[in-house]
This record gives C-alpha cells, sequence and structure tokens, in this order.
C-alpha cells in the first residue's frame, strides 16, 4: 500500500533537515520539497493502515518543526 503526505513546515525551521531526518525511515521511498500549500511531498510504503497510522502520529507529527499534515492513500496507480 501506498500513501502521500503534504506537510506543512514551521516558520523558522529548515526543510532540509526536516526532509533528511524523514528520509531515513524505511518506509519512505521520496521526499519532495515543493511550492505552493505544502512544503514537502512524501511517499511511503506501508502493510496495513496502522503502520501508516503509527508512522504519522508517533514519528512524523513529533519531528520538531512539522506543523500540518494531510495523508492521502494511493487507490491506484496508473503509470
Amino acid at each position: 500500500m501506498e500513501a502521500l503526505i503534504f506537510v506543512e513546515v514551521s516558520q523558522g525551521q529548515s526543510t532540509i533537515e526536516i526532509a533528511k531526518a524523514i528520509s531515513s525511515d524505511e518506509k519512505v521511498t521520496e521526499v519532495l520539497l515543493i511550492s505552493g500549500q505544502w512544503d514537502l511531498l512524501i511517499r511511503l510504503k506501508y502493510s496495513n493502515v496502522e503502520e501508516l497510522s503509527n508512522f504519522v502520529v508517533s514519528q512524523l507529527r513529533k519531528e520538531k518543526g512539522v506543523g500540518r499534515t494531510d495523508t492521502t492513500i494511493v487507490l491506484n496507480k496508473v503509470k
């Protein structure tokens, strides 16, 4: 299973440092610095919803500088 997580980095925090910290998790396959409403886009693979929930609640939201997040579950990959 795959999910996309949009992340807002708190003012005054290093987006690059947060991206590096997040990317060290083995479930994370990609961390992109993006423009627009969000600062980062995380792509990750997980086995079940509980594993995804644990990543978001226990790891991502506890990372210093991580503000709001928005998680989207990938239903189907066309290409």
